[in-house]
């Protein structure tokens, strides 16, 4: 049996479609998600500069760095 080769552009096409096809559906998925209120904005962190020295320790014993 000969079989032709398929044409570069063609299977370069599927893998590109292979890669944006799932990442528009998770995005479509995260905007409905979003727009139905089931995922909020993330809240602001803390500004640990506000702390006092000795509540600075994190789980390990050891200083936050740049905390003064």
């Amino acid at each position: 049996m000969d079989r032709t080769p398929a044409n570069p552009l063609i299977i370069a096409g599927f893998f590109i479609l292979r890669c944006l096809v799932p990442l528009l559906i998770m995005l479509g998925v995260s905007y409905l998600l979003r727009k139905l209120g089931l995922i909020k904005e993330a809240p602001i962190p803390p500004n640990h500069r506000d702390q006092p020295q000795e509540n600075a320790n994190t789980e390990s014993g050891g200083m936050l760095h740049g905390s003064i």
